[in-house]
C-alpha cells in the first residue's frame, strides 16, 4: 500500500465531521426564561405585537438573530434585555438546549434555558405585545398535541427534468412535518416554539 492511500486512510478514521451548510445558514437564539414564584416556577411567554413583519400575533420566547461578531449565547442575552427591558444582571443564563433547524435547514435557532430575576413586567412595545406566565407543572403532566403537514417539492423554472429518471413524472417525496400545540386557557403555543419547550421540559423528565 502506498504512502499516499495510508495517510488518507489516517486522515479518514480522524475526520471531525461538520455540519455542511451551517455557515451559509442564518442562526437565531432565544431564551428560555424561568421566573421563581412563591408556588413554583413560571416561564415567560411573549405575544409578538400585531405589527412587525415576522409572524405578528404568535406567542414567542425573546430572541432573534444573532448580530455580527455574536455567539449565540450572547445573542440570546441581548435580544432578552432587548424585548424585555432588563438588565444584563437579571439573566442567569443555565445552558444551551437542544438546537433545531428550521426554514427546510436555512435556520437553525439555539435555545437557552435561564433565570429572570426581579422582572416587573416590562416590555419593548416595539416588539411586543404583551407578555404573561404559564406554571411549569403543566408542560410537566401536559403532552402537546400533535399535527403533520406536508410540503410539496416545486422545482423551479428552468429545471433539468431531463437528466433525472422519469422525468417531470419524478416521483418526488412530499416533506412531512409535525406541528406542535400546547393550550393553555386562550393561549395556543405551537409552531417552533412548542417544539422548543416540548425539548425543554423533556430535558427536566
Amino acid at each position: 500500500m502506498s504512502k499516499n492511500i495510508c495517510e488518507t486512510i489516517e486522515l479518514l478514521k480522524h475526520h471531525k465531521p461538520t455540519l455542511i451548510g451551517l455557515d451559509r445558514a442564518k442562526k437565531a437564539a432565544v431564551c428560555i426564561p424561568l421566573i421563581e414564584t412563591e408556588d413554583g416556577w413560571d416561564i415567560l411567554f411573549e405575544i409578538r405585537a400585531a405589527d412587525i413583519a415576522s409572524q405578528p400575533g404568535d406567542i414567542c420566547f425573546p430572541g432573534g438573530l444573532l448580530e455580527s461578531g455574536e455567539t449565540t449565547q450572547e445573542a440570546a442575552v441581548r435580544e432578552t434585555m432587548e424585548e424585555l427591558l432588563v438588565r444584563e444582571d437579571q439573566i442567569e443564563i443555565l445552558g444551551l438546549m437542544d438546537v433545531f433547524a428550521g426554514g427546510g435547514g436555512n435556520l437553525f435557532v439555539y435555545p437557552y434555558a435561564g433565570i429572570l430575576s426581579g422582572y416587573e413586567g416590562t416590555f419593548s412595545t416595539d416588539e411586543v405585545e404583551t407578555v404573561f406566565c404559564m406554571p411549569l407543572t403543566f408542560f410537566l403532566e401536559n403532552e402537546p398535541e400533535v399535527y403533520r403537514i406536508s410540503m410539496k417539492v416545486i422545482p423551479q423554472e428552468g429545471f433539468p427534468y431531463e437528466r433525472i429518471h422519469g422525468g417531470r413524472d419524478y416521483g418526488w417525496r412530499e416533506r412531512t412535518e409535525e406541528v406542535l400545540f400546547y393550550k393553555y386557557e386562550d393561549y395556543n403555543i405551537w409552531g417552533m416554539t412548542a417544539k422548543i419547550l416540548k425539548a425543554f421540559v423533556d430535558v427536566i423528565r
